[in-house]
């Protein structure tokens, strides 16, 4: 595939991936109870069964991790000055949306607002600095193992988030937004793996 078509497939994945994890993750027997994955994460941290994980709140990290992964692409895939300018506030904006309520300054040791503002913190410095990089022939073999880590988080965060519905005898089913990113994780993986084939048939 030429590379302009692979930027523009990878772009539309991409953009893809962020609008799915503001749709329906969970589809709950109420209105209240039909989450994205935000809320969804903001729930599941919740319950006692998930401080009890390893690392505690389990689920609400790999629910929340998934704008770590979208920040990091980003920062890989900008180039060009306008491009990276544009990469940047979407960064920036992505990293304020994982920060903790106010609250957080007077309640510091709070494990549910320390996840938030850790991930918001390595969010933005990881993904600001690779801004300036240029992965170039690297870039498939960073974007393989990175989709499959969201990929396998998004589902197993989701798959904790319904056994606690279950708990509670909540019925519950998977919305569109956990599909979506999945496609796109999905998309992307079998993009860069051609592409990590066409290097093979050049060398």
């Amino acid at each position: 595939m030429p590379s302009q078509k692979r930027a523009a497939f990878t772009y539309m994945l991409l953009i893809l991936g962020l609008a799915a994890y503001a749709l329906p993750w969970i589809l709950g027997p109420s209105a209240p109870l039909t989450l994205n994955a935000y809320d969804l994460a903001e729930w599941t941290s919740l319950h006692p069964p998930q401080r009890a994980t390893s690392p505690p709140l389990l689920a609400p990290l790999e629910l929340r991790l998934q704008l770590l992964i979208l920040s990091v692409i980003v920062g890989l895939l900008a180039s060009g000055r306008i491009c990276t300018k544009v990469s940047a506030l979407i960064i920036l904006a992505i990293a304020l949306a994982q920060m903790p309520p106010f609250e957080f300054i007077d309640d510091i040791r709070n494990l549910n607002y320390s996840q938030q503002f850790l991930l918001a913190l390595v969010s933005v410095i990881l993904s600001s600095a690779l801004l300036p990089l240029k992965p170039g022939r690297l870039l498939p073999y960073i974007m393989l193992p990175l989709t499959f880590l969201g990929m396998a988080s998004a589902l197993h965060g989701h798959a904790q988030a319904l056994e606690l519905f279950a708990l509670w005898n909540l019925e519950a089913s998977a919305g569109a937004g956990l599909w979506l990113l999945a496609a796109s994780y999905g998309g992307l993986f079998v993009l860069y793996l051609a592409s990590v084939k066409d290097q093979g048939r050049h060398l």
